[in-house]
C-alpha cells in the first residue's frame, strides 16, 4: 500500500508540474515567405522610428501567442548528488543543481563580500531592505527620476560613428544632444513603458577615433551634466580591444544569496550587483579597451525599472562606448503591475545596421507593444561584429542576416575583413547547467554548419554562467565512447543513465557503446595557432557576480579551457589585422586563459573554408546499409530511414570537411547497431547480435521505441527543463497502468 501511496503522489507533482511550467512557444519563421513578412512588418528604421507602429504595424505579425510575461526563470532543476566531490571547492562536477539547489556548494566568493551599506540597509529595515516580494522589491525598486537618464554611448556603424542614446521627461520634441558645442537633433523619440513618463531618444554623431568629446543632453530647459567621452584611434597593424563581459543580470540571485537576506529582484540585491558588476568594470578601464561587449542578460527582469536604471548608473556607458546584444532576460517582464508591455532593450541602445531577422514583434493582450531587437552588425577596424538575438531560435533567419550582413559589409569596404566575430547570448558550447539543455543542443546542430559556411572565426556567448573556451570546431556529428564524449565512464551514477539514455546530457547509449555528439574539435596547440579552419565557441562567466551554475561537463570533448569555481571574470580581446588574442581575468587581475590566433595575409585574401573532400567510402557505406533487410515495423523502419538520411545530408552537402565526411560513416553504423535486421542480414561481416522475429517483432520495436523517444520526452522549454504536457501525459498514462498491474498483481 506504502507504494501506492507514493506512485499517486508522483501523479499529483506530475500533474502540478504540467500546469505551473508551460511550454514555451517559439518564434521561428517556417519558410521563406514568413521571413518576407517580417521583413514587410517593419521595412526600415523610418517607420521603425514611427511612434504609432506599435499600434499599427505589428498587428500584422504571424507570431503565436507568447508566455514571456508570465515567465518562469530559465535555471534547470535536478536532483543533488552528494557523490564524487571535488577535493578543492566540495562541488560535484556532474551535479545539474543550480543556484535553487546547492546550499552545500560553497559560497561564492561575492557573498563573502557584502558592500557595508547594504549590509547597514538590511539591519535597518529589519530585513525588508532585501526581502522577497517585499516592500523594497520587484515593481517597487527604486527608480531613477531624474529628468534626464539612461545615457548610453552605443556603437555606430564603424569606428568613425557613435550613437548616444538617452531617456528624458516631456514632450518627445524637446530633447537635443549638444556634442563638441553642435547641436544634434534625434534620429529616434518615442514614447518608452517607463511608468514615470520617460521618452526614449538616439542620436548619431560621427567622430575621429582617438578624440576626447565633451557632450551634454537638453530636454526642454533641463540640461545634464557634461560628460567626457575617450574615444581610441587603432592602433598598429589597425590594434583594438574589446573588454567582454557576461550576464551582469542586475536583481538575479540564487539560495546562496538568499541565506544572506538578499533576495532577487530586491533593492538589496540590486544595489549589491551594482557595485559587484563596477568592479569588473573598474578592471576592465584599466586595459582601456576601444569599447565593451555585454552578451546579454543585463537585468533579471527587464520591465523592473530600476534594475535597468542600476545597471546603467555608471560612467562607463558616458564615457566609452558600449555594445550588448539580447539575452534571454531582456525578454521577461512582469505584468503584476499592469502592463505587459516590452520595449524595453530597443528603448535603450543603439542597433547600427538593425535587420528585423532575429526580432520579436506583436501586440499583446492589453494592446501594449512587444519588441525584442532583431539581428545588427558593424565593422571596427579589419573586424566585422555580427550579433544575433538567440531568443529566436530559427537557425534560417539568422544565416539569412549573416550571409547578407557580410555581403553588404565587404562589398562597402572593398575587401575581406580578417576577422569575423558572432555574437549572442545562448552558447552552444558550455560546460555548466544549460550544455545539455534541448534548445542549446539544437544550436548546436545547426548554427556551427552555418558559422562554418560563413568564415566565423569566433563566437562569444554567454547565458551558462561559466567561463569555457572550445577548441576549433568544424559541424558534423561523430560517434564517441561516453567516457571520450563526457569524460567520465558510463558507470558512473552521476552520468544518471536510464533504460539506455543518460539524463544527465540528455543523450542516449546505442547498443555498440557509444555516444552521438554534434560537432568536431580540430587538433590544434592549445595556446597558439596559425590560419586554422573552424570556429573557436567562447562563454563568458557571470562578470557581475549575480550567480554562477555549476558544471556538469567540463571534460566534454569540444573542452580546451573551462572554470568553474564561480568568481567573476570577463575578456580582454584584442584583435589586429593578422592576431586575435584573449585574455581572461578576474576583477582583481588574476589571469585564468590566454589564447592567440595568428593569420597571414595569403589566408586573409584566400580563406581556406574547406579542403578538398572524397566521399567514396561514405557513398558505399550508405549503399551498404540500404540493402539491408530490417524488420518491418514503423517504429523501426522510421529509425532506420532516418539515419540513412542522415547519412546522406552529409553525402549532398554542398560545404563539408573530410573530418566530417569520416565520421558520418562511424555515426551511420552506431545508428544502424540499434535496428532489428532479418536474420539473413550480415552486418559488417557479423550476423546481428539479436534474431528477432516476425511475432516478437513488435514487442521489440517498443522496446527500442522507448529508448529512442527519450529525446522526445525531454522539455522543449530551456526556462525550466520540465517535459511538455504531451510528456506528462504519456508519463500519467504509464503511471496509471503500473498502477494498475501492482494492485492486481
Amino acid at each position: 500500500m506504502k507504494k501506492n501511496n507514493k506512485l499517486v503522489l508522483a501523479l499529483a507533482i506530475a500533474s502540478a508540474s504540467a500546469a505551473i511550467f508551460p511550454v514555451q512557444n517559439t518564434y521561428a519563421a517556417e519558410d521563406t515567405a514568413i521571413l518576407e513578412n517580417k521583413n514587410a512588418i517593419v521595412e526600415s528604421n523610418e517607420v521603425y522610428d514611427d511612434a504609432n507602429i506599435y499600434e499599427t504595424e505589428l498587428t500584422s505579425t504571424t507570431y503565436a501567442a507568447d508566455n514571456y510575461f508570465n515567465f518562469t526563470d530559465d535555471e534547470v532543476t535536478f536532483p543533488k548528488n552528494e557523490a564524487n566531490v571535488r577535493e578543492k571547492d566540495g562541488t560535484n562536477k556532474f551535479n545539474r543543481a543550480t543556484e535553487t539547489d546547492r546550499e552545500t556548494f560553497g559560497e561564492d566568493k561575492n557573498v563573502t563580500d557584502i558592500d557595508p551599506e547594504v549590509a547597514k540597509k538590511l539591519e535597518e529595515t529589519n530585513g525588508e531592505y532585501g526581502k522577497k516580494n517585499g516592500e523594497y522589491a520587484n515593481h517597487n525598486l527604486k527608480a531613477i527620476t531624474t529628468p534626464i537618464k539612461n545615457i548610453v554611448v552605443n556603437n555606430g556603424n564603424n569606428e568613425n560613428e557613435i550613437a548616444v542614446t538617452w531617456f528624458a521627461t516631456g514632450d518627445v520634441t524637446e530633447s537635443k544632444l549638444v556634442f563638441d558645442g553642435k547641436e544634434y537633433a534625434p534620429t529616434r523619440a518615442r514614447k518608452t513603458g517607463d511608468k514615470n513618463g520617460y521618452s526614449t531618444y538616439t542620436a548619431i554623431v560621427n567622430i575621429t577615433p582617438g578624440k576626447t568629446y565633451n557632450y551634454y543632453v537638453q530636454s526642454g530647459s533641463y540640461k545634464s551634466e557634461t560628460y567626457t567621452l575617450k574615444t581610441k584611434a587603432l592602433g598598429e597593424n589597425n590594434e583594438f580591444k574589446v573588454a567582454y563581459f557576461g550576464d551582469p543580470q542586475i536583481g538575479s540571485g540564487d539560495s546562496v544569496w538568499d541565506s544572506k537576506g538578499l533576495y532577487k529582484n530586491s533593492q538589496a540585491k540590486v544595489d549589491q550587483d551594482k557595485i559587484d558588476f563596477a568592479k569588473s568594470i573598474d578592471k576592465a578601464r584599466e586595459m582601456d579597451p576601444h569599447f565593451y561587449l555585454s552578451m546579454g542578460d543585463n537585468v533579471e527582469i527587464a520591465n523592473y525599472e530600476g534594475e535597468y536604471d542600476y545597471f546603467l548608473d555608471n560612467d562607463l556607458f558616458k564615457e566609452r562606448v558600449f555594445s550588448t546584444v539580447v539575452g534571454n532576460h531582456e525578454t521577461y517582464v512582469d505584468d503584476k503591475a499592469g502592463s505587459q508591455r516590452n520595449t524595453v532593450f530597443s528603448d535603450h541602445f543603439h542597433l547600427p545596421n538593425e535587420s528585423k531577422l532575429g526580432s520579436i514583434s506583436k501586440v499583446n493582450e492589453d494592446g501594449t507593444p512587444f519588441y525584442v531587437s532583431g539581428d545588427y552588425y558593424y565593422s571596427y577596424g579589419d573586424t566585422l561584429f555580427l550579433n544575433i538575438n538567440s531568443n529566436v531560435n530559427d537557425s534560417k533567419e539568422h544565416e539569412a542576416f549573416i550571409k547578407d550582413a557580410i555581403a553588404k559589409a565587404t562589398k562597402e569596404r572593398g575587401k575581406n575583413f580578417s576577422w569575423k566575430v558572432v555574437s549572442f547570448h545562448h552558447a552552444p558550447y558550455s560546460t555548466a547547467t544549460h550544455t545539455s539543455d534541448k534548445d542549446i543542443l539544437q544550436r548546436r546542430h545547426e548554427l556551427v554548419r552555418i558559422f562554418n559556411e560563413n568564415g566565423i572565426d569566433i563566437v562569444l556567448n554567454g547565458h551558462d554562467h561559466i567561463y569555457t573556451r572550445t577548441g576549433h570546431m568544424v559541424a558534423g556529428e561523430q560517434a564517441l565512447s561516453f567516457k571520450d564524449a563526457y569524460g567520465t565512464d558510463a558507470s558512473d551514477k552521476n552520468a544518471n543513465i536510464k533504460d539506455n539514455y543518460s539524463e544527465t546530457y540528455n543523450n542516449r547509449i546505442y547498443k555498440n557503446g557509444k555516444v552521438i555528439v554534434d560537432g568536431i574539435k580540430l587538433n590544434y596547440d592549445n595556446k597558439e595557432v596559425t590560419n586554422p579552419r573552424g570556429t573557436l565557441f567562447l562563454t563568458m562567466s557571470a562578470s557581475g557576480g549575480a550567480k554562477f551554475y555549476n558544471p556538469i561537463g567540463e571534460d566534454q570533448w569540444f573542452v580546451e579551457r573551462s572554470l568553474d569555481d564561480r568568481s567573476q571574470l570577463f575578456s580582454n580581446l584584442t584583435f589586429t589585422k593578422n592576431l586575435f588574442n584573449i585574455q581572461t581575468m578576474d576583477p582583481y587581475g588574476k589571469i585564468v586563459d590566454y589564447y592567440t590566433i595568428h593569420k597571414t595575409d595569403e589566408f586573409i585574401n584566400n580563406p581556406l573554408l574547406q579542403k578538398e573532400v572524397s566521399k567514396a567510402k561514405l557513398e558505399a557505406s550508405i549503399q551498404k546499409a540500404e540493402a539491408y533487410k530490417i524488420v518491418d515495423t514503423k517504429e523501426n523502419l522510421d529509425l532506420y530511414n532516418d539515419a540513412i538520411n542522415r547519412a546522406k545530408e552529409v553525402l549532398n552537402a554542398s560545404y563539408t570537411s573530410q573530418e566530417e565526411i569520416d565520421a558520418a560513416i562511424e555515426v551511420l553504423n552506431t545508428r544502424l547497431s540499434n535496428f532489428n535486421y532479418q536474420a539473413e542480414n550480415i552486418v559488417d561481416g557479423k550476423k546481428p547480435a539479436k534474431e528477432v522475429k516476425g511475432e516478437k517483432a513488435p514487442k521489440a520495436a517498443k522496446k527500442e521505441s522507448k529508448s529512442d523517444k527519450k529525446e522526445d520526452k525531454k522539455s522543449d522549454n530551456p526556462k525550466t527543463g520540465v517535459a511538455t504536457l504531451t510528456g506528462v501525459y504519456a508519463t500519467l498514462s504509464l503511471a496509471a497502468a503500473g498502477l494498475f498491474a501492482t494492485k492486481r498483481k
